[in-house]
């Protein structure tokens, strides 16, 4: 008897972990929307046993931490038609992550990263290049080239100017067969207690290639996975 006990005990904890990997827990997301429909309305993630307490998808700021009920689920208008507009898979570990949505032929298409990511930290650039051609750029003397649908942290690095005011040559162009086309030359502040988010993305009312970017707070002194 005591054999079948022990048995037990060790297969309960093999299989808990696995069921414990499948729930949200306490895992917590939060989102930013590269654009979204004016009419959009409150969503909620979803599984087909729970879902999240409604919330605004943001497209200027990130969201708020939400508690997810899985790490898989679909993201969905909180009423209306039960339609998924994302499916997100969360990794299996981890407890904070940020989702960033790029519209896509239906919904959105997600994008996963680590809340606290040692490569997208304080002071860091996140790009994304939801256009259909590749981007190349400059903040500072650090550089990238980004395809299409791809993105990629920056860590700006050459800042210009005094102590107390600090800035980055900043430089964004487009390459053509051509050659490479300016899109923006511009300065950026140094910001030390913020990273941002860069979108390129093809304006739906100009049909032009078009960004912009959205800041997010980092405490500096926070360890990556706190």
């Amino acid at each position: 008897m005591m054999r079948l006990v022990t048995l037990f005990a060790l297969l309960f904890a093999a299989v808990a972990p696995a069921q414990e990997s499948s729930k949200g827990g306490d895992v917590k997301v939060r989102f930013l929307a590269e654009r979204a429909p004016a009419d959009l309305g409150q969503v909620v993630m979803a599984t087909a046993e729970a879902k999240s307490s409604p919330f605004d998808l943001p497209v200027n700021f990130v969201s708020e931490p939400q508690a997810a009920p899985a790490r898989a689920f679909s993201l969905k208008q909180a009423t209306g038609k039960a339609v998924s507009l994302a499916t997100v898979t969360l990794p299996a570990e981890g407890k904070e992550f940020v989702v960033l949505l790029f519209p896509a032929a239906t919904g959105y298409s997600a994008v996963v990263m680590p809340a606290s990511d040692p490569s997208f930290g304080a002071g860091d650039v996140y790009f994304y290049n939801h256009a259909d051609k590749p981007i190349v750029g400059y903040v500072g003397t650090a550089t990238f080239i980004l395809p299409p649908g791809n993105g990629k942290s920056l860590k700006p690095k050459g800042a210009k100017g005094e102590d107390e005011i600090k800035y980055y040559d900043v430089g964004f162009g487009v390459r053509e067969k051509e050659g490479d086309r300016a899109l923006s030359t511009t300065r950026w502040p140094l910001e030390p207690k913020n990273r941002s988010y860069v979108f390129f993305f093809i304006n739906p009312t100009t049909k032009r290639l078009d960004f912009r970017a959205v800041e997010e707070f980092v405490d500096p002194e926070k360890k990556p996975g706190a």
